[in-house]
C-alpha cells in the first residue's frame, strides 16, 4: 500500500494529494462517522472491555495485531468527555505503535487499513500526508457509532457461553446419577454389572456387556428387538439423521431427503432402526437382555444413545459408554445434548 497515492472519492470528486488509498466503502464510512454524535455512559475501560470480547464476532477477518492495534488507539482517549462529545481523534504515528507492538511500520500501516476496511476508524491526512497536524490523525468514531453492535455481539457470546455451561451442567447431572446408581441393573434385578462404569468417556477397561462372540447370545434372543409397538420420536429421529455420520453412511439419498421432512415414510424409518441394530450387533454387541430393557423403558432415545456411543469424539469403550447412558432416567434429555454437540463436533466447533 502506498500512502503518496490518491483518492478518488465515491462522490465523484477529483483526486485529492496527501491521503491513502481507500476500499471501496470509504464513503459509508465516513456516512458513519458524519452520523455520530456522541454517546452518553461510556468510558475508554468499557470500549476496550466490548471490543476484546466481541470484535471478532463481528469482524472475523481482523488479525490479532489489528485488533490489538485498534485497542491501543482507544487507550489513547484519556477524557471521558470525549465519548459524550464525539471529539475521538487520536495522534499516535506508526512508529510509536510499532514500538508498543513490537512489529514493524509495515506491519502497523496494514493492521490500520485493515481496520478502516472494516469500518473501525478513519485514517485523517493532511496534504502533506501527515497523521500529526491540523485535522490529521485516527478518528476513533467509527467505534463509538457502533458500540450498539459490539453491545449485541457481546450479549450473542455470552448466550452461548450460558448455553454451553447449561449443557454441561446438564450431562453432569446426568453422569452424576449413573454413578450414584449402584444397583448394577437398568431396572432392579434385570441385570448385574460387576464392573462400575466411572465415566461415560473414561472406561476403557472391558465390561460383561460385551459379548465374545455371537455364539453366546442364548438361542431365539435377537440383538435388537423390533420397535414397530414404539411410537416415533421425531425431533429425535431428526437429530439422530442429522448428527450421525454412521448412520448417514448407511441411509440412501432418497431416505435422507424423506427423514429431513416433516413426516418420514414407515420405509425410512425402518431403515434408521436397521442402521441402529447393525451398529449394536458390529460396533458394540451390547447383551440382548440390556438392550431389550433399554428399548422398552427409553423407546427411540435408545436409539439414538447407540449413535451417540458410535460417533462421539472420545469414547474409547462404546458398550461402556452406551451402558452408562441408558441407566440415565433422563436418557432423552442427554442424547438431545449429545446429538448436538456431535453436530458441532462434525462442523468444526466442538
Amino acid at each position: 500500500m502506498n500512502l503518496h497515492d490518491s483518492f478518488v472519492c465515491p462522490s465523484g470528486l477529483k483526486s485529492v494529494p496527501g491521503l491513502a488509498r481507500r476500499t471501496e466503502s470509504y464513503g459509508d464510512l465516513l456516512a458513519l462517522c458524519d452520523g455520530f454524535t456522541g454517546c452518553n455512559d461510556v468510558t475508554t475501560a468499557s470500549v476496550v472491555g466490548l471490543v476484546s470480547r466481541a470484535i471478532s464476532c463481528l469482524s472475523p477477518c481482523l488479525t490479532d495485531l489489528s485488533v490489538r492495534v485498534l485497542i491501543l488507539l482507544i487507550e489513547h482517549v484519556y477524557d471521558v468527555r470525549a465519548w459524550r462529545s464525539g471529539r475521538l481523534m487520536v495522534w499516535p504515528g506508526n512508529r510509536r505503535l510499532a514500538e508498543l507492538t513490537g512489529k514493524n511500520e509495515r506491519s502497523i500501516r496494514r493492521a490500520l487499513a485493515l481496520l478502516e476496511a472494516n469500518h473501525w476508524i478513519v485514517r485523517r491526512y493532511s496534504a502533506s500526508n501527515r497523521r500529526s497536524d491540523g485535522n490529521a490523525g485516527i478518528d476513533l468514531r467509527p467505534v463509538a457509532a457502533r458500540l450498539h453492535e459490539l453491545h449485541q455481539a457481546a450479549e450473542f457470546i455470552e448466550q452461548k457461553i450460558e448455553s454451553a455451561r447449561e449443557q454441561a451442567k446438564a450431562e453432569r447431572d446426568d453422569l452424576t446419577m449413573v454413578k450414584q446408581s449402584d444397583d448394577g441393573a437398568i431396572e432392579s434385578g434385570v441385570v448385574d454389572i460387576s464392573v462400575p462404569l466411572k465415566s461415560y468417556k473414561i472406561n476403557p477397561g472391558s465390561t460383561n456387556l460385551v459379548q465374545s462372540g455371537a455364539s453366546q447370545a442364548t438361542p431365539g434372543q435377537r440383538s435388537c428387538p423390533t420397535i414397530t409397538d414404539i411410537d416415533v420420536d421425531s425431533e429425535i429421529l431428526f437429530l439422530m439423521v442429522q448428527a450421525s455420520l454412521t448412520l448417514q453412511k448407511q441411509l440412501t439419498a432418497a431416505e435422507l431427503c424423506d427423514l429431513m421432512g416433516p413426516e418420514p415414510c414407515s420405509a425410512s424409518i425402518q431403515a434408521v432402526t436397521a442402521a441402529v441394530k447393525s451398529a449394536l450387533s458390529r460396533q458394540i454387541k451390547l447383551r440382548p437382555n440390556v438392550w431389550q430393557v433399554a428399548l422398552a423403558k427409553h423407546g427411540w432415545a435408545a436409539l439414538a444413545a447407540v449413535m451417540v456411543a458410535v460417533d462421539r469424539q472420545g469414547v474409547r469403550d462404546p458398550a461402556g459408554y452406551l451402558y452408562a447412558m441408558l441407566k440415565s432416567a433422563r436418557l432423552r434429555d442427554t442424547v438431545r445434548h449429545n446429538l448436538r454437540a456431535i453436530e458441532q463436533q462434525e462442523s468444526g466447533h466442538a
